[in-house]
């Protein structure tokens, strides 16, 4: 519906009845060549409420992993199952942390303990000089930035320096 009911004119000859939430007929006709912007009480009621606050999703994981795919809002399935081998190799898996794709929404990381961004592309709140392959720590959040997984599973040299940072994060 549009706030003005200026179009009724050119569609309507005949009188429109405003019906109420309950379903009631008011005797009130509204005049097709009226151009006064009637409105239904609750919307009224509904604007004068204050919008309710949002609050931030409290992760489910402690871990978190960022990815960056344009195409779709998941994870690519080789690369879940590539991912699912290195989490495996330090005590984890893919069933224990939470994924968020930088391409869909920007990342929010309080109430992780880790992230692991797998792309360079990660939109976090540090500087854009961090060096990937290290672990760099953000209020009390350790953070490893790292290349796509395509590149890693292609790289013998990612590999080993992703090995190496992921040893230093998630030491038993």
């Amino acid at each position: 519906m549009t706030d003005s009911n200026d179009f009724l004119k050119f569609l309507i000859n005949e009188n429109i009845y405003l019906i109420d939430e309950k379903g009631e007929a008011e005797a009130q006709a509204v005049d097709p060549k009226d151009t006064t912007s009637y409105s239904d009480d609750s919307q009224e009621a509904q604007a004068n409420e204050p919008e309710p606050v949002l609050e931030k999703p409290i992760p489910s994981n402690d871990i978190l992993i960022i990815f960056d795919n344009p195409s779709e809002p998941e994870l690519a399935v080789g690369d879940k199952e590539y991912l699912d081998k290195i989490l495996g190799a330090i005590g984890k898996s893919i069933a224990i942390v939470d994924f968020l794709n930088v391409a869909v929404t920007n990342p929010e990381i309080n109430g992780y303990k880790q992230v692991i961004a797998f792309t360079p592309n990660h939109k976090l709140p540090i500087a854009v000089s961090t060096m990937q392959y290290a672990a760099t720590t953000m209020d009390g959040i350790e953070i490893i930035v790292a290349d796509s997984l395509i590149n890693i599973s292609g790289s013998t040299d990612l590999r080993k320096k992703l090995w190496g940072v992921l040893q230093q994060v998630f030491k038993s």
